[in-house]
């Protein structure tokens, strides 16, 4: 009897694809050994250490600085004994590791809903080789969670609007919602993915397309509400979600003085020690609202186009967190060439990715599979101005762009016909905009070459 072949049953293959994915991840985690925490991270192990010795989610006398899920997640991790133990570390990035498994899956199905198997397959195979991620799933930062929850809700969106079945909606707000508890931005891209529901259905179905759309957003704000009250019992005011949102305000739109295209300067600096000096969250809360509305201010009328320019270099230029992390020093000493080969790797994956993502959102056979990651790159961008940005926020939407750039690898020889005339166009416009401007901002300003003669 003949074999069977892994790709004549999707749903074999996506289970080897994550197998692939998680036990890439476990061997990287293993081999380069305990990799130092670095920024919230600590905050999240802290959270985390409070939950497991029964004192609540709360730091300090912060208790909704962030989002509450991924600190919980992470609790149930740890050994309330002695929580800072590497055990306990090793033991929550475990949980990274298969979350990295997880995302690898869920890209997968996402392609498989938005195209067929083929793409599906070739998107999760990406998922699971992506330099980016394999380093993510031993990082403590919430992106591992948010990316595996989003993900989950896009394909519970695509799905659902096909599907005659409310309870798939439903489900998809559930996703959202979490998500939503994970990162706010979660239930920017549900009301955006509802946007699209909408208009992205013949006239005639709409009503009912909006009724199923508001079924999802009820959902997704249904499983906000209870941390929504929590936060109205504990801090006495409206707080959906988290205290840290002004915070993320105040700190982008510190544009570094006399150069504001620096990633870093005095100025945050300066904003930040204020900050960390007041007592008391709500306090804090309202002195760095004050502060973001003051540099707004200060910052007019060219306080747009600097934040457009600095967006789009900082979330969607070369640099990534595995850099960050070794600028820092925080993996254990690393021979240069180790060193090398994962910028090279990093580099190279990120930008075939973006590549192939744009001409395959370009080359899309119908307009709504255009405009669903049109709407929500632009969303996404559009509170990064508005707030802060850096290349750890573009992870969780990378699993949306490998699709897109699987459906371009899979589709290459019909890219030129299809990408005559202004959808061509539109893309070339993209990728020269962002080689032009991300490219020189990366090699001037997050020094990459330091990086790689240093190895740190």
């Amino acid at each position: 009897m003949a074999r069977a072949e892994p790709w004549r049953h999707p749903l074999l293959a996506v289970v080897l694809l994550a197998a692939l994915g998680g036990g890439l991840r476990g061997c990287v985690a293993h081999g380069v050994g305990p990799v130092r925490l670095l920024g919230d991270e600590w905050y999240y192990v802290d959270v985390a250490t409070n939950l497991a010795n029964q004192r609540g989610h709360r730091v300090g006398d912060t208790v909704a600085l962030r989002p509450p899920a991924h600190a919980w997640m992470l609790s149930h991790r740890l050994n309330p004994g002695n929580p800072r133990a590497p055990r306990s570390i090793e033991a929550m990035v475990e949980l990274q590791v298969l979350l990295g498994a997880v995302l690898v899956a869920l890209t997968a199905w996402l392609g498989q809903a938005l195209f067929d198997a083929r793409v599906g397959l070739l998107a999760g195979l990406v998922a699971a080789l992506y330099p980016a991620f394999v380093f993510q799933s031993h990082y403590l930062w919430s992106e591992s969670l948010f990316s595996v929850l989003v993900t989950a809700g896009l394909l519970g969106l695509v799905v659902a609007r096909r599907s005659r079945r409310s309870s798939l909606a439903a489900l998809s707000g559930l996703a959202f919602g979490v998500a939503t508890l994970t990162r706010e931005l979660a239930v920017v891209a549900a009301g955006l993915g509802a946007v699209w529901w909408i208009t992205a259905t013949p006239p005639a179905q709409r009503r009912q397309a909006a009724a199923r759309a508001g079924l999802m957003l009820a959902c997704t704000l249904l499983v906000v509400l209870p941390w929504t009250l929590r936060n109205q019992q504990l801090l006495g005011r409206f707080v959906p979600v988290s205290t840290v949102g002004w915070f993320t305000l105040a700190e982008g739109n510190t544009l570094p003085a006399p150069d504001w295209l620096a990633p870093r300067g005095g100025r945050q600096g300066e904003f930040k020690r204020q900050y960390l000096a007041i007592r008391g969250e709500l306090r804090r809360s309202d002195f760095a609202r004050d502060w973001a509305l003051a540099r707004i201010r200060d910052e007019q009328p060219t306080w747009l186009p600097k934040k457009l320019v600095r967006t789009a270099a900082l979330l969607y230029g070369p640099d990534s967190v595995v850099f960050e992390k070794l600028r820092e020093g925080r993996y254990p000493e690393l021979p240069r060439l180790a060193v090398r080969l994962t910028m090279v790797a990093v580099l190279l994956s990120y930008g075939l990715v973006l590549l192939g993502g744009v001409l395959g959102v370009a080359a899309a056979p119908d307009r709504s599979r255009r405009w669903l990651p049109g709407l929500l790159f632009a969303g996404i961008t559009a509170v990064h101005v508005l707030a802060n940005a850096t290349a750890r926020f573009r992870l969780p939407w990378m699993p949306l762009l490998m699709v897109y750039a699987s459906y371009a690898a899979l589709h290459a020889r019909e890219l030129r016909t299809r990408l005559h005339g202004g959808r061509g166009r539109a893309a070339l416009l993209v990728l020269a905009v962002w080689a032009g401007l991300t490219i020189p901002y990366f090699v001037a300003y997050q020094d990459p070459l330091a990086l790689w003669n240093a190895g740190r």
